[in-house]
């Protein structure tokens, strides 16, 4: 649910404000630079509902439940958002999604196709994309629950059929944007390495903001097929997905999967060699709508990053332009050295203040705005959420655990077993070592 001002104006609060178990949807991001755009990349948009999970026992930090995932901020940084209860949300103007705007030509297709395809994996962290790169090639490599667990590409190759798979596992990341290493990694080695397919691997339980990922890739112009990972997860809580329809509203094809299980996987790379091979009915490259505006500055950049034929053949200009949009660092270093370098900055600066004097929000906010609106709209002809599901068990330990009165008692508790356990157990294996050696000698 996306929202935009009305001339009612709507008491808000802080997110750091509210209590435990208390709900709010988010009417204002404030805050500047990487921590606004890392927030919004993140879900804390416009229009989302928010809950709040737990406080630590020092109350900070403190966990937060967005478009169905948990996220801790620090109380500083929820004390940047600000919320109002859903009631009064109601009273606000809901955004309308913009849809899509057709291209049916692929940027990068091979003109002679081999017998080899790269793949290249990219997705959020937890997505289960290193279990699926595992379970694929044989390979063992770490599987971490965190950002960042994967530092550089784990390069396999894995057969069928007639073709083999140059397998390249990415660092796991919410968003390629400059942030962070792990995402400029990721996006430069498909800028740069070009694989024939990039593989979305999505965690299929939290379709929303995974798909912040996939929009990124759509602005790309490049061939991508999503893995819909923990296919099971959606199951067990009776939701319904036509992924199907789904694919044929973003041009991807999409493939269920449960990569723990090895469930889906040969019917992926069956995928896979659909789209390299140019028949798969589904791939079509699309363009999200950003508004008439946004679109009209991307345009305008965009007339400029054509003047240069090496920029144009290399990238798509049209990815550039919502980089730069976004105020995008490393794309603008990109350019330097380009003839159409000084034009471009000009351009993309006048473009990016007038969408920022014209909206009263920064740049890249509007498009982060834009996309979940996207994702919103196709959501709502495609999914349709389950009966309430079952309270997590994790989350009832967590409840007591993190208790304000009873955590520092509980913890007190574990480290007097602790320390029961090293010294008190542990004298009796000291004692018959003692023995022994003395038994010895």
């Amino acid at each position: 649910m996306f929202v935009q001002d009305t001339e009612q104006e709507v008491k808000s609060t802080r997110l750091a404000d509210l209590p435990t178990g208390s709900r709010g949807v988010i009417v204002h991001v404030l805050g500047q630079g990487a921590f606004r755009k890392r927030i919004s990349e993140m879900g804390f948009v416009k229009g989302q509902l928010v809950k709040v999970i737990k406080n630590a026992p020092l109350k900070d930090p403190v966990e937060y439940e967005i478009m169905g995932y948990k996220v801790s901020l620090r109380r500083s940084e929820a004390d940047l958002i600000e919320v109002v209860s859903p009631s009064k949300a109601k009273d606000m103007v809901l955004a309308k999604y913009e849809g899509t705007i057709d291209e049916l030509r692929m940027k990068y297709s091979g003109e002679k196709k081999g017998k080899v395809i790269s793949v290249a994996l990219v997705g959020n962290p937890n997505c289960g994309k290193t279990t699926l790169f595992n379970y694929a090639s044989g390979s063992k490599e770490r599987v971490g629950n965190y950002a960042g667990v994967t530092i550089d590409a784990k390069e396999a190759k894995f057969k069928q059929g007639n073709y083999e798979f140059l397998i390249s596992d990415l660092p796991g990341t919410y968003s390629i944007t400059e942030y962070s290493p792990e995402e400029l990694y990721v996006r430069n080695h498909i800028a740069e390495k070009r694989p024939d397919v990039v593989v979305n691997v999505v965690d299929a339980s939290n379709l929303e903001r995974n798909l912040f990922l996939t929009t990124q890739l759509i602005d790309m112009n490049i061939k991508v097929v999503i893995a819909l990972n923990m296919y099971d997860e959606l199951e067990e809580k009776s939701a319904k997905l036509d992924f199907n329809h789904l694919g044929e509203m973003m041009g991807i094809p999409m493939v269920p999967t449960v990569a723990s299980k090895g469930k889906g996987l040969k019917e992926l790379f069956d995928r896979i060699i659909m789209v390299y091979e140019e028949r798969d009915p589904i791939v079509r490259h699309i363009h999200i709508n950003y508004g008439q505006e946004i679109e009209k500055s991307i345009r305008a950049i965009q007339l400029q990053l054509k003047k240069e034929d090496q920029v144009k053949h290399s990238y798509s200009t049209r990815f550039l332009a919502i980089k730069l949009l976004e105020e995008d660092k490393h794309t603008l270093s990109l350019l330097k050295g380009h003839l159409i370098f000084e034009a471009v900055k000009k351009t993309s600066d006048h473009e990016t203040g007038r969408l920022e004097q014209l909206f009263k929000d920064q740049s890249e906010t509007l498009i982060a705005d834009a996309k979940y609106g996207f994702i919103a709209g196709a959501l709502k002809e495609t999914y349709r959420n389950g009966p309430q599901v079952r309270r997590d068990q994790s989350r009832e330990i967590d409840k007591v655990l993190t208790h304000k009165f009873w955590g520092f008692p509980i913890f007190i508790l574990f480290i007097w077993i602790t320390f029961q356990a090293t010294f008190t157990l542990g004298s009796y294996p000291m004692t018959w070592l003692g023995d022994g050696i003395g038994w010895l000698t």
